[in-house]
């Protein structure tokens, strides 16, 4: 394919981009949606586009011959330039404005002999803006752990479409570039698919850090998978998404605080930090201080992005049409199934009455455990006086994310190691009541007196009894390498249909198997030697291919429990016995599935 081709295929995307910019300054909230759908679509043409080129679009390319007197960088650099012009300017638009007509790149003729290129002074997919530094952006030179100010949460429906229109837009954009690169650049890595470039990712990561809610919170859905099943540019860039979101701008959290707490908001504080330090899918976290009987007391204040609670379905939606297009998510992933997964978890996570009652509960069943009360287990009480639906307020935890324990003594990593696997199994098989979310920020642990935080309850779930009773049975198979139980067991829970070929059988086997494994014996298990959750993941190519039913729903939270528990135990580097902790659940435990009791199987009495 010539470069002059590849020129009129970037000049119709800059035409498709300008007809959906007039679509919003038009018609307004009437064309949310043909807007939202025009970036969409967007990517769609550019396989249509490339086919039409003669091009198979979107696998690999080879690098056609072009005229050598093109200089291909020069080329490359500005036809990015040309193609990305325009296309952050959807998010700037207001209704009724002007839409300035596209500039296109000028070529000679069909022949593809001769090239120009008009030169520009433009940043690739930035405005001018967006080039002057500007002193919200630097940290805090009080606080440098403080996060900067970032840009508004998109609070309107309007708002939010109109992001996720940009994204699909710059996908597009980004395709084209990817794949011109391939053609014109020797230099170019030309294998991988051409809609899911580095580029895109990117793209595709920091749209979701901006407008947070229901789109981040499904990347990081995404992100917690085995990297395996992901492409390796998204793999790469959704660790942006695990590390949080943007802060709001500091006018935006003023009116969220307003709004919950009410015009003398700051009467409630002694003091308020309102840069905050740190930020997640749905709210912001600010350090502050409140008077408790006239004694001055820490506290730590969750702050709910505006418009999240509102945009669940509107997001998801958009954001759905976008990874299927797009071809981010593998099939074998079962897309559909973890959207509905996250939009389960949004609509609790949302309201910050319902986790205060969650942190209450587990506060409850933690502080009274005496295993867990006497390894200073500890959840932090909340303040009711300065809560609401969306405005969370709790004690504040000293310490650092439990992560950094991996530098003490063998025997206190060993201690915090069997603890939190101690709680993961107490959480699921006796209080069928668990904290789903793994990440390590939400164990803190104190050096100067030992204790261990547990904060953010927000994705806490309950667990059916006939759920926990079946899977009881399938980790205690695993434990025991009994294949006859667990294929059964599986079969009647969903895991699998029965229909299932040899390939996946014996990965189903053998991930589970490794599942048990610290379960299995009696002796000390080195998590971090084992390379388990590598091992479990040389299976996922398999579940890609050959997996014909999605697990049940409650597997997607709970496997990201324990998967984040063997994680931290292998960080800490733990060495611990496992076994015992099972055996004590399954001896005391009351099965009504009416199957036998699997004392028999070798429990210790």
């Amino acid at each position: 394919m010539s470069a002059t081709s590849w020129i009129r295929v970037a000049n119709g995307f800059r035409l498709v981009a300008h007809a959906a910019s007039t679509i919003l300054a038009k018609e307004g909230a009437t064309g949310v949606t043909s807007l939202t759908r025009h970036g969409v679509d967007l990517a769609k043409n550019a396989k249509t586009a490339a086919n039409a080129a003669g091009v198979s679009f979107p696998s690999q390319i080879s690098r056609n011959k072009v005229s050598p007197d093109v200089n291909h960088v020069e080329l490359k650099q500005n036809m990015a330039t040309a193609v990305y012009k325009n296309v952050d300017d959807l998010s700037k638009l207001q209704v009724g404005s002007s839409v300035p007509e596209p500039e296109f790149l000028p070529f000679d003729s069909p022949s593809g002999n001769s090239v120009e290129v008009q030169h520009t002074n433009s940043r690739v997919g930035n405005d001018s803006n967006q080039q002057e530094t500007r002193h919200n952006d630097l940290p805090s030179e009080s606080n440098p752990l403080q996060l900067k100010e970032g840009r508004a949460v998109p609070s309107t429906r309007i708002g939010r479409a109109v992001g996720f229109a940009s994204l699909g837009i710059g996908i597009a954009a980004g395709t084209v570039v990817e794949a011109a690169s391939r053609i014109l650049s020797f230099q170019s890595n030309s294998s991988g698919s051409i809609v899911a470039n580095d580029a895109n990712a990117e793209r595709l990561a920091k749209t979701l850090c901006r407008m947070r809610g229901a789109a981040l919170k499904l990347g990081q859905m995404l992100s917690i998978q085995d990297e395996t099943l992901l492409p390796s540019p998204l793999s790469r860039a959704l660790e942006q998404v695990r590390q949080g979101a943007d802060a709001m701008p500091i006018h935006q959290l003023h009116k969220q605080l307003k709004a919950e707490l009410g015009e003398n908001w700051r009467s409630k504080f002694e003091s308020f930090e309102e840069l905050p330090f740190a930020a997640a899918s749905i709210g912001q976290v600010h350090r502050a201080t409140i008077l408790d009987n006239g004694v001055l007391k820490h506290v730590v204040v969750k702050v709910q992005y505006p418009g999240v609670a509102d945009s669940i379905e509107s997001d998801l939606r958009n954001l759905t049409m976008l990874v299927k297009m797009s071809g981010f998510a593998p099939k074998g992933l079962f897309i559909d199934r973890v959207i509905e997964v996250g939009r389960e978890e949004l609509s609790v996570e949302c309201d910050y009455v319902r986790e205060a009652r969650n942190q209450e509960r587990l506060q409850d069943l933690i502080h009274g455990d005496d295993h867990l009360a006497k390894a200073k287990f500890k959840v932090p009480s909340v303040v009711t006086s300065h809560s609401t639906r969306s405005v969370l307020t709790t004690e504040f935890c000293p310490g650092g994310t439990i992560d950094k324990v991996s530098f003490l003594d063998q025997e206190e990593r060993n201690r915090i190691g069997r603890n939190i696997m101690r709680l993961t199994v107490k959480e699921l098989f006796i209080w069928r009541f668990m904290q789903t979310d793994p990440n390590w920020g939400n164990f803190l642990y104190d050096v100067g007196t030992g204790t261990t935080y547990l904060i953010d309850f927000g994705s806490a779930r309950e667990y059916s009894k006939s759920f926990v009773d079946g899977y009881l049975r399938i980790v205690w198979a695993c434990a025991n390498n009994d294949t006859e139980t667990l294929m059964a067991q599986s079969r009647k829970m969903g895991f699998l249909t029965g229909e299932e070929n040899d390939i996946m059988i014996d990965a189903h086997i053998k991930s589970g198997f490794t599942l048990g494994e610290p379960f299995a014996t009696d002796d000390v298990y080195d998590f971090k030697s084992s390379g388990i959750t590598g091992r479990i993941s040389e299976h996922g190519s398999a579940f890609l291919q050959h997996r014909l039913t999605p697990p049940p729903e409650e597997v997607y939270t709970l496997h990201r429990k324990l998967a984040g528990a063997f994680n931290l135990c292998i960080k800490i580097g733990a060495n611990i016995k496992c076994r015992d902790l099972l055996e004590d659940v399954v001896r005391n435990h009351t099965f009504e599935d009416g199957q036998p009791h699997p004392n028999a199987n070798g429990v210790k009495n």
